[in-house]
C-alpha cells in the first residue's frame, strides 16, 4: 500500500494572507492560541500593522469631555457586546488616580487609543474670562487606562519653558496619536497655546518623562498677521488636528507627526457640519 503524500508545510506568507480574511480581532486572537507558529505570524508587528490597516477598530462608545462615565455602544451596532462588557470592566470614575494638587475631581479632557487624559484645574482668574487662559505651571494632568486601572501623573510645564514667552491663552491639551511602530506602554500629550506673535505646542513624552517646546511658529510665518482668536477642541484626521477659523476661511494644522503648524485652506462648507471636520476613509 503507497504511503499517503506528505503534508504541505505552509509558509509564513500564506498564514499571513489566511489570518488577514478572519473577520476581527476576537478571531485572530483565537488563532493566535492554536499553534506557535500561528501565534508567531500574528504578534509579528508588521502582520499587525496590515490587519489593522483592513480592519479598523470597532466603535465602542463615547466618553463625554469634561464629564465622568462612559456611554457604550447600543445595537445595531455589531460592537455593542463589545462596548458592554468594557463599561462593566473600567473604571470612568478615575477613583483609582490620585488626587490632583487642587483637591478637585480629575476630568476627561481627551481620549484616544485606549487612554484618557485627566485634567484638575484650579479657579480661574475672572480678570481673563474672555480667554481660557491656564498658568501651565498650575496645570495638573494626568494619562490613565481605565480598563486596566494604570495610569501616570504628569509633572508640571516647567515656567522656565513659557516664562520667556508671556501670557498665553487659547489653551488646550490633547493626547498625540500613538504610531504602530512604538511601544505600547509610550504616549505623548500635546499642550497647545498662543500669544499675539507666536503659536506653541509643547510636548510631554512618557519616555523621556519631560516638557519641551516642540514648535513655535510666529503668525507671520504662517502666512497670516492676524492671530487665530480660539484654539480650543481641536478636530483630529489621518494624523493631523484642525482648527476652523471661518471667516478666514482657513484652517491651522498641526501634523503630530512632524509636530509642525501649518494654514491650510478650508475643505468646501459641504464637509464641514457644526465645525467638525469628517474624514472620508
Amino acid at each position: 500500500m503507497a504511503s499517503p503524500p506528505p503534508l504541505l508545510t505552509l509558509t509564513d506568507e500564506l498564514l499571513e494572507e489566511i489570518f488577514l480574511r478572519l473577520p476581527g480581532p476576537t478571531d485572530l486572537a483565537r488563532a493566535s492560541t492554536a499553534c506557535a507558529s500561528f501565534h508567531r505570524v500574528i504578534t509579528d508587528r508588521a502582520f499587525l500593522r496590515r490587519f489593522r490597516g483592513i480592519h479598523p477598530p470597532p466603535l465602542l462608545g463615547f466618553v463625554p469631555r469634561g464629564q465622568d462615565g462612559f456611554y457604550p455602544a447600543q445595537p445595531p451596532y455589531h460592537s455593542a457586546p463589545l462596548a458592554r462588557a468594557v463599561a462593566d470592566a473600567a473604571d470612568f470614575s478615575y477613583y483609582f488616580v490620585p488626587i490632583g494638587r487642587w483637591l478637585k475631581p480629575w476630568r476627561p479632557r481627551d481620549l484616544r487609543q485606549g487612554r484618557v487624559l485627566l485634567e484638575c484645574l484650579p479657579k480661574y482668574d475672572e480678570r481673563y474670562h474672555f480667554h481660557s487662559v491656564v498658568f501651565l505651571s498650575d496645570l495638573d494632568l494626568a494619562v490613565c487606562d481605565p480598563l486596566h486601572r494604570r495610569y501616570v501623573l504628569l509633572p508640571p510645564v516647567p515656567h522656565k519653558i513659557t516664562a520667556q514667552h508671556g501670557l498665553l491663552v487659547d489653551f488646550d491639551a490633547f493626547l498625540a496619536p500613538t504610531g504602530q511602530d512604538e511601544e505600547g506602554t509610550s504616549f505623548q500629550v500635546i499642550c497647545t497655546a498662543r500669544n499675539e506673535t507666536n503659536l506653541f505646542a509643547i510636548v510631554f513624552s512618557s519616555v523621556t518623562g519631560h516638557w519641551c517646546i516642540a514648535a513655535s511658529p510666529s503668525w507671520s510665518c504662517l502666512g497670516t498677521e492676524v492671530a487665530f482668536d480660539k484654539l480650543a477642541y481641536p478636530d483630529y484626521a489621518n494624523g493631523c488636528f484642525y482648527w476652523t477659523q471661518d471667516w478666514f476661511g482657513k484652517l491651522l494644522m498641526l501634523d503630530a507627526t512632524k509636530m509642525e503648524f501649518s494654514i491650510v485652506n478650508s475643505v468646501p462648507s459641504s464637509n464641514l457640519i457644526e465645525g467638525n471636520i469628517n474624514s472620508a476613509q
